[in-house]
């Protein structure tokens, strides 16, 4: 029997009307994800909700998941990452094929020691050299792996000796790697000079500080003569394999060589002459790079007449960083007038300063001094004198109810970071403590997330063009969809100015170039903490990364690598990589510590 017209219904009718009962297909896009992870808690997801997922958003939460970090959650690293041992490594090593695999698998045996890392490159013949990608330098892996003992096959000399003499081949980075055999006595002399410029001089000296000192100690305090015209300084540059200097230099460039040819004394051999040959007054005005690595020299020395130069330094000293610098000098040499020094930098407001004063404090400070001290630092708002604070409740020998008792409101600190260190440390005292729950984001942190959905829902990359002196200059192209929140954060900051006027503070050849400290320093940052946005993403030659005292402690410090750096990969967030990298890489190799950033502009999609 036919239905009343009043009750049919049309095909389309029904459709409607049944996916009006039936509840809408979850979704997990970007918002969620960028949520989630500021949250760092689990989206609420049922099994059958994460079923209905369309295969992108179900990928976007496995990979939001091992980037949360909460116990109980998927791990991000695989075993070879987390858990590197030799037996993985050459299992890899035996695998790889790619230039790429390659460079990973002879980069962790060395990290390793093994004497078998050169099993990366077996399988390459002399043909091989003219398609190896040209960023790829081998030199100072090759060198690594010599050093510890490998002996290259006949196959593989034969690709070395091929890409040596390519035209691509990087004359640096080849006496680089010559320079620390020399000293080891696996070659017999250098190669020819390397024009003398900036970045060659921090490269080779970087080189020779990487020698034994027996072979180093009877010459090293000359070096310092290297950007001398005169026969001692010719003298100091045949050591190191380099050319006589033409035209000026900065004088950023020859207190980066001297912070660095301070660097290379160790313990105990550190020479109060050579140490006397730069004048206290002007030691502070040279900056914090080199005033870390003069007090960290000074720290080093066994002369008794150390503690009256550290103190002779220290009358001169204006700035609470500068006294930081010298803190542990003091202690050593001077025990009294460091403690005097200590106790007033931990009673003052340089929160950097603060941090530098807790680092090895032995005990902790009496009840009401400590309660003081704590009230300073949580009120100053500055991770690196909070995570010194937390780290060192955890390390003196208190009892286990005050630990608890002190750690325990780090729970509810307004950064999340703290959060997270409180709750490393804590955890370890009460295995129950519970995972700490992220407090809601402020105006400007909401901005922030705002600015990287946006950025991630464009889906287009995002450039950021620094100038340096000179001018010089390089584009990086960071990409929103995989660290979507920190590219979002440097892209806020360059807009504010935020860079411009500040100089690199750190320089490591053929590894990182790293800037954005507002000190000008290895320190500082922006006044928050930024999540880490971990991926499989390999490290190679021009990634942006960005730069962290722990884990969720980035801010406003990111570094470009200058060659490949696998064992970074998934350990710190990375951003992207520099345009056109065949002028990029060599500009950044030629960088001194100092250098001046002039601006960073962010850049239209068109430009």
């Amino acid at each position: 029997m036919p239905l009343p017209a009043s009750l049919r219904w049309s095909p389309l009718a029904l459709a409607t009307a049944l996916a009006a009962q039936s509840p809408a297909p979850p979704a997990f896009g970007p918002r969620e994800a960028i949520r989630a992870e500021w949250l760092r808690q689990a989206p609420a997801l049922s099994d059958a909700d994460r079923a209905r997922l369309s295969s992108a958003d179900r990928a976007r939460l496995e990979r939001t998941l091992r980037r949360i970090g909460q116990p109980g959650l998927p791990e991000l690293l695989p075993p070879e990452l987390a858990a590197p041992t030799e037996a993985l490594w050459l299992e890899q090593a035996r695998a790889a094929r790619t230039p790429e695999a390659r460079v990973t698998a002879l980069a962790f045996l060395n990290r390793l020691k093994s004497t078998q890392a050169l099993l990366a490159l077996e399988g390459l013949t002399a043909k091989d050299a003219a398609t190896w990608p040209r960023a790829l330098h081998l030199q100072g892996g090759v060198a690594a792996a010599r050093l510890n003992g490998c002996i290259p096959a006949a196959g593989t000399s034969a690709f070395l000796a091929a890409l040596e003499a390519s035209p691509s081949a990087d004359p640096l980075r080849s006496q680089a790697a010559r320079l620390r055999l020399l000293l080891a006595g696996k070659e017999s002399k250098l190669l020819p000079p390397v024009p003398f410029n900036e970045g060659h001089v921090l490269a080779l000296l970087d080189a020779w500080n990487r020698g034994p000192w027996e072979a180093r100690k009877a010459v090293h305090g000359s070096l310092r003569h290297l950007f001398d015209r005169t026969e001692a300084g010719q003298r100091a540059r045949a050591v190191l394999g380099l050319a006589t200097p033409r035209g000026a230099f900065s004088p950023e460039a020859r207190i980066g060589a001297l912070g660095r040819w301070l660097d290379g004394y160790p313990e105990g051999q550190v020479e109060l002459a050579a140490l006397r040959t730069l004048a206290p007054h002007r030691l502070e005005a040279m900056g914090q790079p080199f005033m870390g690595a003069y007090g960290q020299a000074l720290t080093r020395c066994s002369d008794p007449g150390a503690g009256d130069l550290a103190q002779e330094v220290l009358a001169l000293a204006t700035l609470p960083s500068t006294r930081a610098a010298l803190l542990p000098a003091l202690l050593k040499h001077a025990p009294e007038a460091g403690a005097r020094v200590r106790q007033a930098l931990l009673e003052g407001t340089d929160a950097i300063a603060q941090a530098a004063a807790l680092e090895g404090l032995p005990a902790a400070p009496p009840e009401a001094e400590l309660t003081a001290l704590t009230a300073r630092i949580w009120k100053a708002n500055d991770f690196e004198a909070e995570q010194a604070l937390i780290q060192r409740l955890a390390a003196w020998e208190l009892p286990t109810d005050q630990k608890l008792a002190r750690l325990r409101p780090w729970l509810q600190h307004p950064d999340w970071a703290c959060r997270r260190e409180a709750y490393r440390a804590l955890v370890k005292l009460d295995p129950a403590t519970p995972w700490p729950q992220a407090p809601a984001p402020t105006a400007e942190e909401e901005a922030l997330l705002r600015e990287a959905e946006r950025l991630t829902v464009a889906g287009q990359p995002v450039r950021l063009r620094i100038t340096f002196e000179g001018p010089r200059g390089v584009i990086l192209r960071l990409d929103p969809e995989v660290a979507p929140i920190n590219v979002a954060n440097l892209v806020r900051l360059a807009r504010k100015g935020f860079f411009d006027g500040h100089r690199v503070p750190r320089v490591v050849p053929d590894f990182v170039v790293q800037m954005g400290s507002p000190f000008d320093s290895m320190s500082g940052g922006p006044g928050y903490s930024v999540r880490c946005e971990d991926s499989l993403d390999w490290y190679g030659p021009g990634s942006v990364g960005m730069a962290l005292s722990g884990k969720d402690t980035g801010g406003s410090q990111f570094f470009i690598t200058t060659n490949a750096t696998p064992h970074l990969t998934g350990r710190y967030t990375r951003l992207g990589e520099v345009e056109a990298p065949a002028r990029a890489l060599p500009m950044l190799d030629d960088l001194n510590v100092g250098a001046r950033i002039l601006r960073v502009e962010v850049l239209s999609p068109k430009s």
